[in-house]
């Protein structure tokens, strides 16, 4: 993730603050008049949401800018400690044992810059109340004008994960791609993601600056270490596993 840049940035300027009844942030400012139009739009749109818990980050500052009220139907009082606290605040809360996982998980979607599809991982929250919560989290970059927006979806899926305990079967194949998904080295871990996406070996070569031959040596060992026959193949298996990537 970007490090955080306290400099002041005249060109690009925006004042928040925090509405104690509502428990979330407005923004009143965001840079010149059509980014504001375009942000003030999405964000009463989230605001009217009863289900969906939502935060936004700005990539260009390091920074949250927005938590919808209904984040603190799972994170509780203090949800919107997220937009002066950041990426730690959530870190924080993240169980101990998940929490490496789930670090390297949302560092990879930045480092990718150039994909286009969302990233979704699945892990357990503890908020200040001792509640657990599994949630279901996925990562998606839009663009508003010229600023790149990180748009968090979460999603609480703890009664599902109940009902999913009594299927073993599935159980066993969750463990099996975690076993394969760590035999694979971060190289391929990129490929992959941009096989599934659709590129070419050629295309990934150039995207990774890496040669052409060295792309297709990728994907025929990811090919061999998760047993299957082809291509195709391959993207239908981690496409069907794609929250642990």
């Amino acid at each position: 993730m970007i490090k955080q840049d306290n400099k002041l940035d005249v060109t690009f300027s925006f004042i928040c603050f925090m509405s104690p009844k509502d428990n979330h942030t407005n923004l009143i400012n965001f840079g010149n008049e059509s980014d504001r139009c375009s942000i003030s739009g999405l964000i009463k749109a989230c605001d009217c949401l009863d289900n969906l818990l939502i935060s936004i980050y700005l990539l260009k500052r390091d920074k949250f800018i927005y938590c919808n009220s209904t984040l603190g139907k799972i994170v509780g009082n203090n949800s919107c400690e997220i937009l002066s606290k950041g990426w730690q605040f959530w870190f924080d809360m993240v169980s101990k044992d998940e929490v490496l996982y789930v670090k390297s998980e949302i560092e990879y979607f930045f480092s990718m810059s150039h994909l286009k599809t969302s990233h979704t991982l699945k892990y357990h929250i503890i908020n200040e109340d001792g509640k657990k919560t599994f949630l279901r989290h996925e990562l998606l970059r839009h663009c508003i004008d010229d600023h790149i927006l990180v748009v968090n979806y979460f999603f609480d899926i703890t009664e599902k994960e109940k009902i999913e305990t009594y299927f073993k079967v599935d159980t066993i194949n969750d463990n099996n791609f975690r076993k394969k998904k760590s035999l694979i080295s971060p190289r391929e871990k990129e490929v992959l993601m941009l096989v599934a996406d659709g590129f070419s070996s050629k295309q990934i070569a150039d995207m990774l600056y890496i040669s052409n031959h060295t792309a297709i040596t990728h994907r025929k060992n990811l090919i061999e270490k998760f047993k299957v026959k082809n291509t195709a193949q391959l993207i239908k298996k981690a496409s069907r596993n794609i929250e642990f990537w």
